[in-house]
C-alpha cells in the first residue's frame, strides 16, 4: 500500500516518488488527446489519465494567482499534429515533476504529511496513498457524516468502505503524526474514528485483482474492526475474511452477518486473533450473544467448524452456493436455529439430522444430489422443506416426511419422481389424515385430488385390517397345530379359524 513519506522525500524526484508522462492516445476519431501519466510511491504506481483542457481547470483552481503557473500554453491551431502533441507531452511531464516538487516543498515547510487534496486528487492519490485516502475520507466524513448517520436512523442503510480505506485509516493511525494535515483541522482522522464509532451498518465490498490502475492486490491489505463499537450489522463482499482483525469490537454489539465471496473457513472470521494467541479454547472465547441472522452465501465453505459453537442466538443461517458434503454435528450448537438454506451444495445423504439441527423449521436443500429423504422423518418441528432440483427417485425416498406433524409446505419439483404417474395424490396420501394441510409444489391439494386420496386411504386401511385377520387367523391355526402336536399345552383355541 502506497504511503508517501513527504519528509523523508529528496528534493529531486528519484525512484521512490516519481512521475511520467509515458504516452499519449487520441480519443473520438481525433478529437483531443489524453495523456497517460504514471505515478510511483516506493514500490506501488498507478496511471491517471488526463486532457490538457483537464490540465487547464486544475491549475486555474491550484494557482488562483495566475502568474504563478508554469503550465504549458494553448494552442489554438496546429493542436492535433503528432510532433505537436508529442513536444506538448514533454512539456507537460517537466510540468507534472515540477509541480509535485513544489507541492512536497511547500508541505515540508509547514511540516505537513500529506499533499494538499486537490493536487492529491487530480493525480489519484486519493485512492492509492494512504495519507490522501485518510484526508478525503475524513473531509468527506466531517461535511456528510452527521447527516447520513442521522438519516440512517429512519431509513436503515448500509454505508460503504473499501479494504483499501479501512487499511489506509488502519495504517495511518499507527503514525506519529497529527490527526489533521493543517491547522484549520478541515480532514481530521477524528471525524473518521467518530463516524466509526457511530455508524450501524457497515458494508466492505472489495473486488479481485488489482486496485484500479494500480500493482496494488486488493485482497492482500490488512483492515480492523476496532473503532466500530455499534455495529448492528456487517455485510462484507469481494474481501477476504482472513485479512479482518478487531473481530472482537463488533462480536458484542452484531445482530447480522453478510459474508459473499470472501471465505474458506468460517472460523477465520468468528474466531478473534488475540483469543487465538492468547490459546483459548472455543468454549473459553466469547459468544456473538446478539447475532440472530447469519448469510455465509456464495462462498468456497466445506464444512461447519467448532466456530459454531459461538452462536447460540443465531435463528437463520444462510449457507448456500458453496461446497458442504456432509453437515456434520457442530449445528447442534445453534440452539435457536429455526432457518437453514443448504441451497446449491454437493449433499447426497440425509441421515439422523434430528440429532444435528434441533428445532428447525424452514430447511431448504434445493439443488443438491439428494436421493432419499428418510434422515429427516423426525425432524418433528419442520413446517417448510425444499427440495427442488435433486435426485429423489421412488415414493419410498420421499415416505419418511409424511410422518412429520408440523410439515405444510413441500417442494419437490425438478426431481425424477415427479415422472411417478399420478404423482401428486400419490405423496399427498403419504400424510394421511393430514394431506389437506400440505401445500406441494406451491399448490394446495385440490378437491378432486383429495377425494383421490380418501379412496387410496379407504382401501389402504381395508387391505391393511384384510391382512392384520389374515396374519391373526395363521397364528391361531399355528397354535393348534402345535397344540395337537404337543409342543404347547395351553394353547388360546378359542373362537373359530
Amino acid at each position: 500500500m502506497a504511503l508517501l513519506n513527504i519528509q523523508a522525500v529528496s528534493a529531486q524526484m528519484d525512484a521512490n516518488f516519481n512521475a511520467k508522462i509515458l504516452n499519449f492516445r487520441m480519443v473520438d476519431e481525433g478529437k483531443y488527446t489524453v495523456y497517460r501519466i504514471q505515478l510511483t510511491v516506493d514500490t506501488y504506481t498507478w496511471t491517471v489519465e488526463r486532457r490538457y483542457s483537464d490540465f487547464d481547470v486544475y491549475d486555474v483552481a491550484r494557482f488562483t494567482d495566475r502568474k504563478k503557473s508554469f503550465l504549458p500554453p494553448k494552442k489554438r491551431l496546429g493542436n492535433k499534429d503528432l510532433e505537436f502533441i508529442e513536444e506538448r507531452r514533454i512539456e507537460l511531464e517537466k510540468y507534472v515533476r515540477a509541480l509535485l516538487e513544489l507541492e512536497v516543498w511547500y508541505q515540508k515547510q509547514k511540516n505537513v504529511h500529506s499533499l494538499p487534496l486537490i493536487s492529491a486528487k487530480f493525480f489519484d492519490f486519493h485512492q492509492y496513498e494512504i495519507h490522501s485516502i485518510v484526508d478525503d475520507l475524513s473531509l468527506r466524513l466531517g461535511n456528510l457524516g452527521d447527516g447520513w448517520l442521522e438519516s440512517s436512523q429512519t431509513s436503515p442503510k448500509y454505508f460503504e468502505f473499501t479494504p483499501i480505506e479501512l487499511h489506509a485509516i488502519t495504517e495511518r493511525l499507527r503514525l506519529p503524526e497529527p490527526t489533521a494535515p493543517d491547522v484549520n483541522m478541515v480532514a481530521d482522522i477524528g471525524n473518521t474514528i467518530d463516524f466509526l464509532h457511530r455508524v450501524c451498518a457497515l458494508k466492505i465490498r472489495g473486488q479481485k485483482g488489482y486496485v484500479g490502475t494500480s500493482n496494488i492486490v486488493w485482497n492482500s491489505l490488512d483492515m480492523s474492526l476496532y473503532f466500530c463499537k455499534s455495529l448492528k450489522a456487517l455485510w462484507i463482499a469481494d474481501s477476504d475474511v482472513c485479512r479482518i482483525n478487531g473481530i472482537k469490537s463488533v462480536r458484542e454489539t452484531l445482530r447480522r452477518l453478510v459474508v459473499h465471496y470472501s471465505m474458506k473457513r468460517i472460523k477465520d472470521l468468528l474466531f478473534d486473533e488475540e483469543d487465538l494467541e492468547a490459546g483459548l479454547e472455543v468454549e473459553e472465547m466469547g459468544a456473538w450473544k446478539c447475532l440472530e441472522e447469519v448469510d455465509l452465501s456464495f462462498n468456497e465453505i466445506k464444512s461447519f467448524d467448532e466456530s459454531m459453537k459461538l452462536l447460540p442466538e443465531v435463528r437463520i443461517l444462510n449457507v448456500s452456493y458453496n461446497s458442504i458434503i456432509d453437515i456434520g454435528s457442530n449445528l447442534a450448537f445453534l440452539s435457536s436455529l429455526t432457518e437453514l438454506d443448504l441451497s446449491n451444495n454437493t449433499i447426497t445423504k440425509i441421515e439422523a439430522w434430528n440429532e444435528k439441527l434441533g428445532n428447525v423449521k424452514k430447511l431448504v436443500l434445493s439443488e443438491n444430489a439428494i436421493e432419499d429423504l428418510t434422515g429427516l422423518g423426525k425432524l418433528y418441528s419442520l413446517e417448510y422443506l425444499d427440495v427442488k432440483g435433486n435426485n429423489i427417485q421412488t415414493l419410498e425416498a420421499v415416505q419418511g416426511i409424511g410422518r412429520l406433524p408440523c410439515l405444510e409446505i413441500l417442494l419437490l419439483r425438478d426431481n425424477p419422481v415427479r415422472k411417478i404417474v399420478e404423482y401428486r395424490t400419490k405423496v399427498l396420501e403419504l400424510f394421511g389424515e393430514r394431506s389437506s394441510e400440505v401445500k406441494l409444489d406451491g399448490r394446495r391439494p385440490e378437491p378432486r385430488e383429495l377425494d383421490t386420496v380418501r379412496v387410496r386411504m379407504a382401501l389402504r386401511k381395508a387391505k391393511e385390517e384384510k391382512e392384520e385377520r389374515e396374519r391373526r387367523r395363521k397364528e391361531r391355526i399355528e397354535e393348534r397345530i402345535r397344540y395337537i402336536s404337543g409342543e404347547d399345552v395351553s394353547p388360546n383355541v378359542s373362537g373359530s379359524f
